[in-house]
């Protein structure tokens, strides 16, 4: 019997301090349940054989956003072969002194250093852990690792954009994000209005929400007082992302806010209280839907996927507002 299922690990960050250089994931993958005494002494249900080796996506979270709530994406790609990790790191420093983070190097981000190395710390790390994974236990020699997609929201989809570079990470075939754009902060450094470039090695989704109020009121990072919901992922795409046949996407969603990509919504932490309010759930499935069939058309075999992503077929188009390629 096919069930979800998922595993717990923990990786650590070299660069950061104790207590704050570890972080803990969850692994979740198509698992085949038969109901052994082993299965049901641990728990350890294994992996679907007709699915595996299974590509991998990586997904990093908001900053102060609990990754459990993208579990619901997670599940809804684990039917189609694709395992997902999720994780959460926590910093301490800045002005909300101890915050659930990607993990960032802004450093690796000011004009004297970007490109010279991955700004999302965690990557690296996560990409060992995974390694040691597929070496032994319930999922070992069970997942793919030359097949990896990023996935991020907010802080988190900008750092999967900007780390979006096969020399970095070689098994990377496909990026997307939610309510993030790669507009560079002022404070680090940049002129304003300055988007930073995307990698062009892999192919791009870019999606976000016309009632996104966190990136609206989030303006004046950028060096603008005044900017839309979706300016500046307009501008990322125009201006950030080279051409690519067509592969490259910009999906906007009209009835869509900055954590339409969450569930459940968390109004205890993270700037949710800055959001526009909006019924997340038909948004929300249309996030689904894009992401399904972009990752399976890049990771998987899956020549139907590849024609429903060229078309957006069973894409609900009274819920999106633009679609753009290049």
């Amino acid at each position: 019997m096919y069930m979800t299922r998922c595993i717990f690990d923990a990786f650590k960050v070299d660069t950061l301090n104790p207590p704050y250089d570890t972080g803990i994931a969850r692994i979740y993958y198509p698992g085949q349940f038969g109901d052994t005494a082993t299965e049901r002494n641990t728990g350890a249900v294994p992996v679907d054989p007709t699915l595996s080796p299974c590509p991998v996506l990586i997904i990093l979270p908001g900053m102060n956003t609990d990754h459990s709530s993208y579990r619901w994406l997670a599940e809804l790609l684990a039917p189609f072969g694709i395992a997902t990790v999720t994780y959460q790191l926590i910093s301490h420093g800045g002005i909300g002194g101890i915050v659930a983070t990607p993990g960032i190097d802004a450093e690796a981000l000011t004009p004297a250093q970007f490109g010279d190395r991955p700004s999302a710390i965690a990557m690296p790390a996560i990409m060992s852990m995974l390694e040691r994974v597929n070496a032994e236990g319930t999922l070992a020699g069970k997942l793919d690792l030359q097949r990896l997609a990023f996935g991020g929201h907010s802080a988190g989809g900008t750092a999967s954009l900007l780390n979006a570079r096969t020399s970095w990470f070689p098994g990377l075939k496909a990026v997307f994000s939610y309510g993030a754009h790669s507009g560079a902060s002022t404070a680090l450094g940049w002129p304003a209005q300055t988007v930073l470039p995307i990698g062009g090695d892999v192919p791009v989704l870019l999606i976000g929400g016309e009632q996104d109020g966190c990136i609206a009121q989030s303006a004046h990072h950028y060096g603008s007082s005044n900017a839309s919901s979706t300016d500046r992922l307009r501008q990322t795409f125009d201006e950030a992302l080279p051409d690519r046949d067509g592969s490259n996407t910009l999906l906007l969603l009209k009835d869509a806010n900055h954590f339409s990509i969450c569930s459940p919504p968390d109004s205890t932490c993270g700037r949710g209280f800055i959001d526009s309010p909006v019924t997340p759930e038909r948004a929300r499935h249309v996030i689904g839907q894009a992401i399904s069939l972009f990752l399976r058309s890049h990771l998987t075999d899956d020549e139907d996927a590849r024609q429903a992503y060229r078309e957006l077929d069973g894409i609900d188009r009274m819920a999106t507002s633009t679609l753009f390629r290049k």
